[in-house]
């Protein structure tokens, strides 16, 4: 018989793990649908690359290229254009709650919308990771169920390691819970594959899962400024302007900016930062504010290579912005570090692939865990339901 405390966290962990199992499941498979949304997109919009009239040929101004695209959409009034280093991929236009639209940068030609179907399935995938969106549930109910599913899949995790700890640090033990036994069957083979998708997925998983309680409650997200010593931020305020702070309809203005100078900023901002791999300008919320500039030389998630400018055309001058991530304290710095981290993104390709494999993980884990238990509650008729170390024995003499 083992230890009371251990049985407690044994009957703990299996019964956290068939009630939120449903929800991690949820969040694991729609992890996995949009792992590589970027790339997808992408690859998906591939039949809209350009071709440049000639090598190292320049982009047109950004006022003559405006002015292209509206003799095709005349009422389009972009709140966002971003350029890639890439010759032969489009530029991008931003427009509010329509979406994204695509332009060629030599020829302002106007090139549509791309495959908005697959947008709006990464959209939709996002949204029910985020909020069970399309479960008939109000947001706000969506994100506290899955943030309950993320803080139990922390608990069922730390509970896992504590269960999976050998007693005894003998070979024999330990090889049964780290590595896969193919002669194994049936409920041997679900323990098996418990253990060691656990055990090599447990340090990148605690990640994901401190990640996203960080962004799922308010007090995780303060909890952080707090340890580094910084000031939390005071409670977000939606703008009238729409959720999240997005300006409603076409016009990211009251009035469209005058883009007068604002060319030379731009070639200025591509000197200063030669190795750009995508810069996105952004209209100014008031007029006469400077062109907020964000300047990528990584991928998307990859903040520690972004560089955040102020083009103030008035003064003709490129300035460090106060949004630029070393001008942030530890407690900010270290809050967008975890929104990209939570996907990978912050370590590019090989990150996202890290996460990929960790929900993928996370599927059979909660696969074998239902599985073990099914069996526990209903065994096969001639098997009475064994104990947690019956069954580590049973793993042990396959091996």
């Amino acid at each position: 018989m083992k230890p009371t405390f251990h049985r407690l966290i044994f009957w703990g962990h299996l019964i956290a793990g068939l009630v939120a199992g449903v929800v991690i499941f949820s969040m694991a498979v729609t992890g996995l649908m949009i792992s590589y949304e970027a790339q997808f997109i992408e690859w998906a919009n591939r039949d809209l690359r350009v071709s440049p009239p000639a090598a190292g040929a320049p982009h047109l101004d950004i006022g003559t290229l405006l002015a292209k695209v509206r003799e095709t959409k005349p009422d389009l009034n972009p709140s966002g254009i971003t350029w890639k280093a890439d010759p032969a991929t489009p530029v991008t236009l931003s427009v509010g709650k329509e979406g994204i639209f695509f332009a060629n940068p030599y020829t302002g030609e106007f090139l549509g919308e791309g495959h908005r179907t697959w947008h709006g399935f990464f959209h939709a995938a996002t949204e029910w990771h985020r909020f069970l969106t399309g479960s008939g549930l109000p947001k706000e109910i969506g994100k506290a169920i899955t943030g309950a599913g993320c803080l139990i899949f922390g608990l069922l995790l730390l509970s896992g390691i504590y269960l999976w700890w050998p007693r005894h640090w003998r070979w024999a033990n330990v090889r049964a819970v780290i590595l896969f036994n193919p002669k194994l069957r049936d409920r041997a083979r679900n323990w098996n594959w418990h253990n060691v998708f656990g055990f090599w997925s447990a340090l990148p998983l605690l990640c994901i899962i401190l990640t996203g309680l960080i962004m799922s409650y308010g007090w995780a997200n303060n909890l952080l400024f707090t340890l580094t010593g910084s000031e939390p931020p005071p409670p977000r305020e939606r703008p009238a302007g729409g959720p999240g702070g997005k300006r409603d309809g076409n016009t990211p203005t009251a009035t469209s900016p005058s883009l007068a100078g604002l060319e030379p900023l731009l070639a200025q901002a591509r000197q200063q930062i030669p190795s750009w791999a995508s810069m996105s300008l952004r209209m100014p919320l008031k007029p006469g504010a400077p062109f907020p500039l964000m300047v990528d030389r990584g991928g998307r998630g990859q903040v520690q290579l972004r560089t955040m400018l102020n083009l103030d055309v008035a003064q003709a001058k490129v300035l460090p912005s106060p949004d630029d991530l070393q001008q942030q304290n530890l407690g900010r710095r270290l809050r967008m570090y975890a929104r990209f981290l939570h996907t990978g993104e912050l370590f590019g390709l090989i990150g996202q692939t890290v996460a990929a494999l960790c929900t993928f993980a996370t599927l059979i884990l909660v696969w074998t865990g239902f599985a073990l238990a099914f069996r526990r509650f209903f065994p096969k008729r001639g098997h009475a339901a064994t104990s947690p170390l019956a069954s580590v024995s049973s793993s042990e003499t396959a091996s």
